[in-house]
């Protein structure tokens, strides 16, 4: 544990509780073992000076950290807590506890330590960014950004404040701020590679490609023998089509670095097999080797899966698949309980009455698009169509209806339907103007942008309330198709924790089914359905009705969407790349009975 940024150095004895002479050389003692780098001698003074005075606040502090030093956590967490019930001022005192909290996976109650301590004290840069760190965990970006935000008030040439920042405004499809912030990040720190890969990032969002791979090339320039170099420039270039370019330097990067699974999967993800091939030994021989950790052994296992399937074995690609979904599903907390009350909650406040009652509401801009339904299932493909459109600009996945949705229900319970009971016409066409404001600054001239985030199926209602001018784009697939195309993939995605069991799957997907009859039944006509089966076998017809949909003439270049130059950020980034094909309909019967779960959770 580097005490460096856990738990800087300082004085932690600090008290107005008078101590004999002795007893106080005592506790200075222990101080100075512990800034020594001496655990146990600092442990036994300490210990020594707690027999004499076990409610001493700066005796509590000091034993606290060095217990954490030691790896007794709940040792330190419980004198921590003594020591911050004793002396509720002491700002520091505090930000240790939640550090320790927050390492024994204490997530609330750290985050709780964490803001007692900013009330005391507000200026403390480390828990400013211990804060920020801890928000990231759990995907709150927006109180990410603004904690970052402070601490950068504070330390306007924090590298490390600046770095994070970037990483967050990214993630919140803020490019061009991730843009200037990263770039204030290198200014700051030079050294720094984070934030020039956060700028090779923000750059291939906002479709700038050769800025991008020039950045990333930047980066190799500077680290010639550093693999990751090599595997992100791979990844631009696969983002934006260049796939036999992303293919040479996925391979120069697994030259350097042999044991790093997600490449050899996303390598997998790039090269058609037609047969048992060197990457396929070189992955298995991964898989068996005794020094491959739980991460690699799990992205191998889906590298390994996806080429096996590509030459037919089936059943030896299934058992990698299974493999690399059981490790996956270990390490997430999952309850289609959890599911089932969202869902429901979603039908019981987006009713007719409701929409009644907020007619003439929200922004009347058109701009938005939405592509959505469950991931796999077309949308990527259907994008890709409409943004070969001149009139379209593809945007990719945003998250930003659900921080719109956050920002208006918070508490226990999502409470969502007691906010709208409270909403005015106002608040919601201010909720559409920010959205459309943050995609527009994407594609300033564009008139249509699309937003493929598909999991914006559960906020159709709302999206409905906010933008009732956007159109609502739904792509669906054969389920167990859909299902299994889940399964043979792993997913960066925080929400997709139902993806890596197929009763999981099944249950999940027969939900999706079930709420979207319900939008379509409350919402009629609002919603264009796009079948993934009929867009193959009928392409041109079922592409030109979409167009019309949207109130978009027709143009060969959509026939001709795999030519089409644009970053395409997601697990189905080679295939677009492609003509439309088959060879994805009807994957059940390949792998049999080994699918029951799958098939009973789908007719539950």
């Amino acid at each position: 544990m580097p005490k460096s940024r856990a738990f800087p150095q300082g004085d932690r004895t600090r008290t107005t509780v008078q101590l004999p002479a002795g007893d106080q050389h005592l506790l200075a003692e222990a101080l100075k073992a512990f800034q020594a780098d001496q655990p146990e001698r600092a442990a036994g003074l300490v210990s020594a000076f707690l027999a004499l005075h076990p409610d001493h606040p700066g005796g509590l502090h000091l034993g606290g950290v060095i217990s954490l030093q030691q790896g007794r956590l709940d040792t330190g967490i419980a004198r921590l807590r003594q020591a911050a019930r004793l002396s509720p001022g002491e700002a520091r005192i505090r930000a240790d506890l939640g550090l320790a909290l927050e390492m024994s996976g204490q997530r609330m109650e750290a985050e709780t330590a964490y803001r007692a301590a900013l009330a005391v004290s507000p200026a403390l840069p480390q828990v400013l960014l211990n804060l920020g760190r801890l928000l990231e965990t759990q995907a709150r970006d927006d109180e990410a950004a603004e904690t970052y935000a402070a601490l950068i008030r504070l330390q306007p040439n924090s590298g490390l404040a600046l770095t994070r920042l970037a990483a967050v405004e990214l993630r919140l499809m803020q490019p061009t701020a991730a843009i200037d912030t990263a770039r204030r990040a290198i200014a700051a720190d030079p050294t720094l590679v984070e934030p020039q890969q956060t700028l090779a990032g923000a750059l291939d969002t906002l479709g700038r490609v050769d800025e991008a791979i020039a950045a990333r090339q930047q980066v190799i320039a500077q680290h010639p023998d550093a693999a990751f170099g090599y595997a992100d420039l791979g990844m631009t270039q696969m983002h934006h089509g260049r796939l036999a370019e992303a293919e040479a330097n996925y391979r120069h990067a697994l030259a350097l670095d042999p044991g790093h699974g997600a490449w050899w999967r996303q390598l997998s993800y790039i090269v058609p097999h037609r047969e048992r091939d060197a990457d396929i030994a070189a992955m298995e021989a991964l898989h068996h080797s005794n020094g491959v950790g739980p991460e690699d052994k799990l992205e191998v296992c889906f590298g390994i899966g996806k080429a096996l399937d590509d030459i037919g074995a089936f059943d030896e690609a299934f058992n990698y698949f299974l493999e690399g979904n059981g490790l996956k599903r270990s390490g997430l907390s999952y309850s289609s309980d959890e599911t089932d009350r969202l869902f429901d909650r979603m039908k019981a406040v987006f009713t007719p009455e409701r929409f009644a009652r907020h007619a003439g509401g929200g922004s009347p801009d058109e701009t938005p698009i939405f592509v959505l339904g469950m991931p796999r299932s077309s949308t990527s493909l259907v994008e890709q169509v409409l943004a070969s459109h001149p009139d379209v600009s593809g945007g990719g996945e945003f998250r930003l209806v659900n921080q719109l949705v956050g920002g208006l229900a918070q508490g226990p319970g999502f409470p969502l339907g007691e906010a709208l009971d409270h909403i005015g016409a106002g608040a919601l066409r201010r909720m559409g103007e920010r959205y459309v404001a943050q995609v527009r600054a994407l594609a300033p001239g564009a008139r249509f942008i699309t937003d493929k985030l598909p999991g914006n199926f559960i906020m159709i209602g709302m999206i409905r309330l906010m933008l009732p001018n956007a159109r609502i784009i739904h792509c669906r697939r054969n389920p167990v198709d859909n299902c299994l195309s889940l399964f043979k993939n792993v997913f960066a995605a925080q929400h997709l924790r139902y993806a890596y069991d197929l009763r999981e799957i099944g249950h999940y997907y027969a939900r999706y089914l079930d709420l979207m009859a319900h939008w379509h039944k409350v919402l009629p006509g609002v919603i264009h359905d796009v079948t993934y089966e009929e867009l193959v076998a009928d392409f041109d017809g079922k592409s030109k009705a979409l167009m019309a949909y949207c109130g978009l003439d027709w143009r060969p270049e959509c026939r001709e969407f795999f030519n089409t130059r644009r970053s395409v950020q997601t697990a189905s980034s080679a295939q677009v790349r492609r003509p439309i094909y088959s060879t994805s309909i009807g994957q059940g019967a390949r792998y049999g009975e080994r699918i029951a779960p799958l098939l009973e959770a789908l007719a539950e």
